[in-house]
């Protein structure tokens, strides 16, 4: 099977009538560049499986995809970054690969050939209709400016059909640009964990030959390839034990049987095998220990180093120890250090990201990154949105195993930023989840992680309520606890008195969640959205005074408690216009509910940080007032 390329202006007029020739329509995917609101960081709900690249002067490129509620979708869509200063700050996406109705695109990889063009491969698959069968294939986009930020690129073309191609090409030292292939469809006899060859520097790629993985065992074949001194090619595949490989001596035409990598049985996931410029192999893969359940997770991603051709592997240092990493692919630059991006928690709430990793072959040997230029966790993209098919699913497997009405204790978080939370989310000392729900954006209970807010999914971060809840349910160990996240930032107390449009969307999801629990406090820290102006500063606790009696009574909850927190002392005593902040006088006037209204109390933020912005409290400081709120919502409902 031979499939030409369809490069708008790019190849020749002849080679595109050759194709027309030779091959059936295949659906054409749409490059849109710097794609708007419906590609941004809110509008994704999981994002993941990256591959990264390196322009011959430097400029880097990431690649991933995202798109409906989880990978493996139809409506799936690939995305393109990139860094203009070695991975510091990285552009919003520059492109989005995306079908037609019908079509999913993912698993997109970059790769940058000889001629110092820069290929964005990915599978394309359109579903099946009543006039036409599944069409699946790998199909791709160039561009020949790589180092620039705005570069030109193709129209997508079709590279082959049938598989993906799931690993960047290498280029045989006989000549020849060799690349994994994983056949999903019409394999016609062919063995389904195999390569693409192309002779003519791209201009056609055939099916050359592979390995197979038995069906127990076969997964996604993703696999890498690497040439050893003697002109064989070595390849690592995943399985669903962990890393099997297999050997050509002929240049990939005919393959070994693929047999265990002992050492590396493990999650089944894609690992990074590739050659170095020194000549030692490289190995990027789980070091993981087997679950209670027997299961191996993706967690503790490592580099691991060869000195005999992939035979041992000696040396080796962590990338990123966390859970939910995965997916590696890596690059090397002409000063020897390695780029390496990779995921981290592609569904879960505060991670969704796109990380990159820089090393070097020193730190491998030596076992820690300590070398000149090395960086962790470079933050490519992280995707803000909530909806992912594990959202959903949790919510409707929460919704059959919901406590009695009576053992789900209900708190109202209401206010602006501080209550939202804009602390840094610290994924590894995270606040447990036990007995804590909250409910989501959807108007359903799942389980309290942060964020708790989707107020500003860009702003939001850890919060003060987390710690709350935490407390509350462990002073009760017989109820579970649920918060209604309803804060909004930067909003003023006239939009949460009644008549206002956040104390009727509060009122709302209050009411929703309280048929399923009881309301038994409200939370409240609001203030420096009216601390700008004198007037509204001293009459704030009339105001506020008023709001708490008319929200009880809307909520039908009699004299439920109701907390309030006074404002950080870290304000400024001027507006960012140099205009006097009251923010001392709002504090007075917090200070006074409890004496005008019954069954309240204020919590003292004394003592606490802001996160260095004089606005905002840090994440530690949230803990503690959280606790603090906690042990004065105790004292009003003894």
């Amino acid at each position: 099977m031979m499939c030409r390329f369809l490069l708008a202006a790019v190849l020749s007029v002849s080679s595109v009538s050759a194709v027309s020739a030779q091959a059936p329509a295949f659906p054409q995917a749409n490059v849109l560049l710097n794609p708007g609101k419906g590609y941004d960081d809110v509008s994704r709900v999981w994002q993941g499986i990256p591959g990264i690249e390196r322009a011959p002067k430097g400029r880097l490129w990431v690649t991933w995809y995202s798109g409906d509620e989880g990978e493996g979708a139809i409506g799936n869509y690939a995305l393109v970054a990139t860094s203009g200063d070695d991975g510091k700050h990285w552009s919003k996406p520059v492109v989005a690969i995306e079908g037609n109705k019908g079509t999913k695109i993912g698993d997109p990889i970059p790769w940058v050939d000889p001629k110092g063009r820069l290929w964005v491969f990915y599978n394309q698959l359109t579903a099946k209709t009543e006039t036409s069968p599944t069409i699946r294939g790998t199909c791709a986009i160039r561009c020949d400016d790589p180092d620039s930020a705005k570069p030109t690129w193709s129209e997508p073309f079709l590279v082959a059909e049938d598989g993906i191609l799931f690993g960047k090409p290498i280029v045989r030292a006989g000549g020849g640009w060799l690349a994994p292939f994983f056949l999903m469809g019409n394999q016609a006899g062919r063995p389904e964990t195999c390569t693409l060859l192309s002779s003519n520097e791209g201009e056609t790629w055939e099916w050359h030959g592979g390995t197979s993985i038995p069906e127990d065992l076969r997964n996604f074949s993703e696999a890498t390839l690497a040439q050893r001194k003697d002109g064989s090619i070595w390849t690592v595949i995943r399985t669903t034990k962990g890393l099997y490989e297999s050997t050509s001596t002929d240049g990939g035409k005919t393959w070994s049987d693929a047999i265990a990598m002992p050492a590396y049985e493990g999650p089944s996931t894609r690992a990074c095998m590739m050659k170095l410029a020194s000549g030692a192999f490289m190995l990027i893969y789980h070091d993981a220990k087997k679950n209670e359940n027997g299961a191996y997770p993706r967690t503790r991603l490592m580099a691991w180093l060869s000195d005999d051709e992939g035979r041992t592997w000696p040396h080796k240092v962590m990338v990123d120890e966390r859970s939910s990493v995965s997916y590696p692919d890596a690059i090397q630059a002409p000063d020897g250090r390695i780029y390496i991006t990779y995921d981290h928690g592609r569904y879960n709430a505060g991670e969704k990201e796109v990380l990159v990793a820089i090393i070097s072959e020193a730190d491998i040997r030596a076992g820690k990154i300590t070398s000149a230029g090395s960086a962790q966790r470079l933050l490519v993209s992280r995707a803000l949105g909530y909806g992912n098919h594990s959202d959903i699913r949790t919510e409707n497997d929460l919704a059959t195993k919901l406590p009695p009405k009576e053992k789900l204790d209900l708190y109202l978080l209401i206010g602006q930023s501080n209550m939202a939370g804009r602390g840094l989310l610290d994924t590894e000392k995270s606040v447990s989840k036990l007995r804590v729900l909250k409910f989501s954006p959807n108007n359903k209970w799942t389980y309290g992680v942060e964020p708790l807010h989707y107020d500003k999914p860009a702003a939001v971060g850890a919060g003060l309520g987390m710690s709350f809840a935490r407390e509350m349910a462990d002073a009760n160990r017989g109820v579970t606890v649920g918060v209604i996240p309803c804060a909004v930032g930067g909003t003023p107390l006239e939009r949460w008195v009644k008549g206002g449009d956040l104390y009727a969307q509060a009122l709302e999801r209050a009411r929703l969640a309280m048929k399923d629990g009881t309301l038994k406090g409200i939370l409240w820290h609001q203030g420096e959205g009216d601390s700008g102006d004198e007037g509204k500063s001293k009459s704030y606790a009339d105001r506020l005074a008023k709001m708490i009696v008319d929200l009880r009574a809307d909520l039908g909850a009699g004299e439920v408690p109701f907390v309030a927190g006074k404002l950080g002392e870290f304000l400024a005593m001027e507006t960012k216009t140099q205009t006097p902040c009251y923010w001392p006088l709002v504090n007075e006037q917090i200070a006074s509910i409890p004496s005008r209204v019954a069954k309240t109390a204020v919590v003292e933020s004394t003592g606490l940080k802001d996160k260095g912005d004089k606005v905002h409290f840090d994440t530690p400081s949230l803990r503690t007032f959280g606790v603090r709120y906690a042990e004065a919502m105790k004292l009003l409902q003894k």
